[in-house]
């Protein structure tokens, strides 16, 4: 399977034709069908349902072509970053992000790192993935160093191979709709939870948010339902319109975006009383670069 399959599928899947592709490709309907048909037998699935004259995606389909788009759209910024690395003299480094949150943290202190004009000189290279992917990018060195939120319980696979470097902290609070009755509580409790949809953001599929806050909650007695929204556009929308309730943290929020007068925050009270979090650089003990110790230096020195 190659870049030049995964576009033909990628086309096909959009026009819903063998023969406008190949139209727009100045090739035949039959080579089109053929570059289709051997990349369905390379990952043995089928990936389009065939009857006279038309075409649709399998189910199989349907979800290879999100993931294939997202494939082309991180094989071309790798291309791009390989020929930005080959052209430059600067040390590299390697970071990946969780979310927008953590997005914003580095974003400050990447060019707080610029404006001291440390040295080495660093190229900066950023990729946004759950936790649990840069974790495993950590272990096989496609990253540098990670930041991610740590939160309550959430143990994180053979930590004592990463050292951590706290960022920023605050509390994780819960966002309620001025429609929702809970939002005249001054603090909202386990109970007020029961049959409540619980929203957290994450740009990809992830159970790291959604473990964490679960490992909050007595599950024994309490029925609650907890959904992953891809932007923080949609968090906020479908809180405000009362759809469910948020779970965010403090604080960096304000950052980010401007306040919705719909929404109304609450400090959470539940079985772990202590709702705070810490962002946290985090990098392997083993790592010797030289780009990525001066820029640790650089982090404990400034602060949001």
């Amino acid at each position: 399977m190659d870049s030049e399959q995964i576009k033909v599928f990628l086309a096909v899947a959009q026009q819903g034709s063998f023969g406008r592709v190949a139209e727009q490709r100045y090739v035949t309907q039959r080579a089109v069908s053929r570059q289709i048909s051997r990349l369905e037998n390379e990952i043995g699935v089928k990936l389009f349902n065939r009857t006279n004259n038309r075409i649709s995606l399998t189910p199989a389909g349907k979800y290879f072509a999100g993931r294939a788009q997202e494939y082309l759209n991180n094989f071309d910024l790798t291309v791009s970053e390989l020929k930005h690395i080959s052209k430059s003299t600067e040390q590299t480094l390697s970071i990946g992000y969780f979310s927008i949150f953590d997005a914003y943290i580095m974003e400050k202190e990447i060019i707080n790192y610029r404006k001291l004009q440390l040295s080495p000189k660093i190229s900066f290279f950023t990729m946004e993935e759950s936790v649990e992917h840069c974790l495993a990018d950590l272990v096989l060195n496609k990253l540098d160093c990670a930041y991610i939120n740590h939160y309550g319980s959430y143990d994180i696979p053979q930590a004592e191979l990463y050292e951590y470097v706290s960022v920023y902290s605050n509390e994780m609070v819960l966002g309620i709709s001025k429609q929702n009755k809970l939002s005249q509580k001054k603090y909202i409790d386990e109970n007020d939870l029961d049959g409540a949809t619980l929203f957290y953001y994450s740009s990809e599929n992830s159970d790291f948010m959604r473990k964490t806050f679960a490992a909050t909650l007595n599950k024994n007695e309490h029925n609650y339902q907890i959904e992953r929204v891809s932007s923080i556009e949609q968090l906020l929308t479908n809180t405000a319109l009362n759809q469910g309730i948020s779970y965010i943290p403090r604080g960096l929020i304000d950052y980010i975006m401007q306040p919705n007068s719909e929404i109304v925050y609450r400090q959470f009270r539940s079985q772990q009383q202590n709702q705070e979090y810490a962002m946290q650089l985090i990098y392997l003990k083993n790592n010797r670069s030289r780009a990525l110790k001066s820029f640790v230096q650089s982090l404990k020195q400034f602060r949001i």
